[in-house]
């Protein structure tokens, strides 16, 4: 089996106590190739490492955020492992967040003004004085040049059963259209037990207050709202709770490149909570993925969990098994070509 590093931009792709926290991406597929057998290590990039440094392993996923980011506060660290290995077949990124259209505007937006890449703004970065270094500053200054105009490696990101990857490659430079692989491993998290029943209330939880699409929505319902999670220290098991004391959950898609996978809708699913999102892209998936949150509120609770349930079962069914899922993944990384 082999070793693999997990890292990137942000404390999502690098950091395990933030995943212990919150589910990502980042932290799914770590446990998926744990769960295959693997070694994970997830960890800091750092500004000063070589190719010796990363000798020891047999893979390498940079998680990639938009360089302007306030969270990508590893940024630096990334880069340079994307210089280092960006001749190596072990390489490979991946995007987690929403919008991958902000990445591309960001690597432009550096690659037009290099002196904001280490303004002072940034000086909370971890590495931030070493990549202040004029010869530093250019290394990584290549790096976004080859983001912006080379092919990339082989690129993942989470993909949701009703979009493909073209919305995805159209928001990103155009060496990476050949790189973007979708994959989706909610088969790992997502459970066909019905929970334990627990009280109601005439209320829906909402994952993002300030998009177009949930400010529009909430203008046709009459029931209270709430955030999913009330603040940045809530863990996973909280937001879970919330969500399965509402009639209905509210999955927004984004301004630019629409829905996107969120670990908030499994949940949902998890909870048997009814789920509203954008059903021009969810429809895809049948009758139970058509209803617009209104028609959801106006259903009696018994209505309810027999739609929750039918959405459960058409996700389930247009998704790959664990699996699949695996073997998708390990394809995509050609993770079985060398020896650990």
């Amino acid at each position: 089996m082999s070793k693999i590093l997990l890292t990137g931009m942000s404390a999502p792709h690098a950091s395990t106590d933030a995943n212990r926290r919150s589910l990502s991406f980042a932290s799914l597929l770590s446990h998926v190739l744990t769960v295959q057998g693997h070694e994970v290590v997830q960890t800091d990039p750092e500004i000063s490492w070589e190719a010796s440094d990363l000798n020891e392993y047999d893979h390498v996923l940079v998680g990639l955020s938009p360089l302007t980011s306030l969270s990508a506060n590893r940024v630096y660290g990334a880069l340079n492992v994307i210089d280092v290995l960006h001749d190596s077949d072990k390489l490979a990124l991946y995007i987690d967040a929403p919008e991958p259209v902000r990445i591309t505007a960001s690597l432009r937006a550096m690659s037009k003004n290099p002196q904001n890449m280490t303004k002072s703004f940034y000086s909370y970065r971890k590495g931030y004085m070493h990549a202040s270094t004029p010869s530093v500053l250019d290394d990584l200054m290549g790096v976004v040049d080859y983001l912006l105009e080379d092919t990339w490696p082989t690129t993942l990101y989470p993909s949701l059963p009703w979009s493909g990857t073209g919305k995805v490659i159209s928001q990103l430079p155009v060496g990476a259209a050949a790189s973007i692989k979708g994959i989706n491993l909610d088969s790992y998290i997502l459970t066909m037990q019905d929970p334990i029943e627990i009280e109601r209330r005439e209320k829906w939880v909402v994952e993002n207050f300030s998009t177009n699409w949930t400010k529009s929505t909430l203008a046709t319902l009459s029931s209270p709202t709430v955030p999913m999670k009330w603040h940045k220290g809530w863990t996973d098991e909280q937001v879970s709770a919330q969500i399965a004391s509402g009639i209905g959950a509210l999955i927004s898609p984004y301004q630019t490149g629409g829905t996107w996978w969120t670990y908030r809708l499994v949940q949902s699913i998890n909870a048997l909570t009814p789920v509203a999102t954008d059903w021009r892209e969810s429809g895809a998936l049948g009758e139970p993925w058509l209803h617009i949150a209104a028609s959801i509120e106006e259903m009696s609770a018994d209505e309810r969990n027999k739609l929750a349930k039918e959405q459960r079962e058409t996700y389930v069914q247009s998704i790959p098994n664990k699996r699949d899922a695996a073997v998708m993944l390990s394809d995509s990384l050609e993770i079985f070509s060398r020896k650990a």
